[in-house]
């Protein structure tokens, strides 16, 4: 079976990076990727299957359904881009000011392609008794994020468990980082609104001080928070946006801080969601200004089922190499694959694109992010030995 696998992928090799600089050079940022969805489509049903986009009107579902009862699994792989400018100069670099696709999610979308082309040769050859769902999921990158959306569709019924592969430009290509347990965090945005009296620079004991305010919570609210809950839980608060202010000698009457908050485990997320709207209420009512703290909440724990990281790891020895696997770390990013997670087993691993022998390369959500392209075949390989009972 792995023979007749890695045949078929090395005969669709220059298909598929085709199909993925397409999809790099067009890309479309959350609830917004119709021509993507279109592109899956049309390629779908060249290989005679059918797919059926989401509610939502982007995203989709294709089954290969199981012969007799046989257990159906599902792959999932997220679609969209990002809001950031491409900074790259290569012929598949972004044709759409302002998006590119820097977390790599269209060689994610060309993978799971690849896996329904080589898994139709499969089936057509009776080489495939069980069921597969390919998920194509939008919108991963907002909040709240398109796996709920694949999820009320009914993506998740009837599975047996679920699978889905991120590039980690830490990670060398041909090489898969896998570990049970938490593999990503939780993550919420945290959006503050300031209001106040507003006056002159030259008279602050007349007007509240907005901006002083902005400047405490920036400040103390990190700190503040971190002496609240038990530091094991993992809990980070960190800004990432600050405006108030259009004059040197003008106390603003408004402003708005935002930043992001994040924990390791679900039970110091769940604290920390219910603790901080008070705590920065608190912090702030000294300077005389009024708040409105909009926490949005974004997604709990990345959690990976141990038998089902068991068997990644043993497909992935299996069509990649015995030294392919390798442990991870959790990281404090947020994945929303995590929710698909808590309805199915399964596992999330990081797929390596980084370049064999090169050190540091850029890092995804930057706008200089870019792969090896030979971990596209890499991830058909996974993906379609797990479908295909490789190692069962």
């Amino acid at each position: 079976m792995e023979q007749t696998i890695a045949a078929a992928v090395a005969e669709l090799r220059d298909r598929l990076i085709a199909i993925r600089r397409d999809l790099h050079a067009h890309p479309e940022i959350g609830r917004a990727e119709h021509r993507t969805t279109d592109r899956i489509g049309s390629l779908l049903a060249e290989a005679g299957l059918d797919f059926r986009v989401l509610a939502v009107g982007t995203g989709g579902i294709c089954d290969l359904e199981p012969i007799d009862d046989a257990p159906v699994i599902g792959l999932r792989a997220d679609i969209d881009a990002l809001p950031i400018s491409d900074g790259k100069r290569t012929p598949y670099a972004s044709t759409v000011p302002g998006a590119c696709h820097a977390c790599g999610h269209d060689v994610h979308t060309t993978v799971l392609l690849g896996t329904a082309l080589v898994l139709a040769r499969l089936r057509r050859d009776g080489l495939l008794p069980g069921g597969v769902r390919l998920i194509f999921q939008p919108a991963e990158e907002t909040t709240p994020g398109g796996a709920l959306d694949a999820i009320a569709y009914g993506a998740c019924k009837d599975l047996s468990e679920v699978y889905a592969l991120h590039c980690d430009p830490r990670t060398d290509v041909g090489q898969v980082g896998l570990s049970p347990g938490p593999i990503t965090s939780a993550v919420d945005k945290v959006h503050v609104t300031l209001t106040g009296s507003g006056g002159h620079t030259s008279r602050p004991h007349l007007t509240a001080d907005l901006v002083g305010a902005i400047g405490a919570l920036a400040t103390q609210a990190p700190l503040l928070l971190s002496r609240r809950i038990d530091p094991r839980g993992g809990v980070s608060l960190v800004w990432g946006r600050i405006h108030a202010g259009s004059a040197a000698n003008a106390i603003p009457q408004s402003g708005q801080i935002e930043g992001t908050l994040r924990a390791l485990q679900l039970a110091a997320w769940q604290e920390a969601e219910g603790l901080l709207p008070a705590l920065l209420a608190q912090i702030v009512e000294p300077y005389g200004v009024s708040s409105e703290i909009v926490i949005s909440q974004g997604v709990p724990p990345t959690v990976n089922h141990t038998e089902q990281v068991s068997r990644m790891a043993a497909v992935a020895r299996i069509m990649l190499g015995p030294d392919s696997v390798q442990p991870t770390e959790q990281s404090l990013g947020g994945e929303d694959f995590a929710w698909m997670l808590r309805e199915v087993p399964g596992a999330l691993a990081r797929l390596g694109v980084r370049p064999v022998g090169v050190g540091r390369v850029p890092d995804i959500h930057t706008p200089l992010f870019d792969v090896d392209e030979a971990c596209i075949g890499a991830g058909v390989k996974l993906l379609t030995g797990l479908a295909a009972g490789v190692a069962r």
